[in-house]
């Protein structure tokens, strides 16, 4: 991580830094997030980094394990289920809504983040090629109109993030193109204002996620 200066709103700095390390995999999950190596890194006391500590475990992407301390939250089978059969229900349904109104413009837009999405799997990119890719769905799903909605579906992308770095990873180092097929198939039922269709991708896309990653998990 790059090392920060004392900006105004130090603590804020902090957050985004950890947050950020966090969401691309530079740290892992069931990681210790010890405050004074933290503080060392980023060129801080370790105060705000202490307060960063508190924030993500607010936002679940933390916790305090008894004899370590605060810890980037592990990979379980169990919660792997329990999140992605949760952005079922959510994404599904803004899947649904989202398609019926598109505009042709913003596919246009789908579009635009599908190639940048697939020039960065082309050059092994993980977490920008998952960045596209939230943002290719980010689009279809703010057409539904519903901010509520869409909140609580990045939470959930924020929560399941370590778990999609997982499935990503092994599909780049095994060339496995058939996860990111989805998308483009999710454009085409967008363009036709197919809801059904684009729910039923978004579910198909979404259980093939599950079971993949899911046996890439230890027991």
């Amino acid at each position: 991580m790059t090392r920060l200066g004392e900006p105004l709103l130090l603590t804020d700095q902090v957050f985004s830094a950890i947050h950020e390390a966090i969401m691309s995999g530079d740290i892992p999950a069931g990681a210790r997030l010890r405050i004074r190596d933290l503080a060392a890194q980023l060129g801080t006391s370790p105060m705000p980094v202490r307060e960063a500590i508190g924030r993500l475990e607010q936002a679940g992407l933390a916790q305090r394990v008894p004899h370590k301390g605060a810890v980037v939250i592990d990979l379980s089978p169990a919660e792997l289920v329990h999140v992605y059969d949760t952005r079922l229900l959510l994404e599904m349904e803004a899947s649904r809504l989202g398609a019926a109104v598109i505009t042709q413009s913003d596919c246009e837009r789908m579009r635009a983040e599908y190639d940048l999405m697939m020039a960065a799997v082309g050059q092994k990119r993980a977490s920008e090629a998952l960045d596209h890719d939230e943002a290719l769905l980010t689009i279809l799903y703010s057409a539904a109109d519903n901010s509520v909605l869409l909140e609580l579906i990045r939470v959930l992308w924020q929560r399941c993030r370590a778990y999609k770095i997982v499935g990503v990873r092994r599909a780049l180092e095994t060339s496995d193109l058939s996860i990111w097929s989805f998308q483009a198939r999710l454009i085409d039922a967008a363009l036709d204002h197919d809801a059904e269709a684009a729910v039923n991708i978004t579910e198909e896309s979404l259980r093939q996620a599950t079971a993949r990653i899911e046996a890439m998990l230890p027991g």
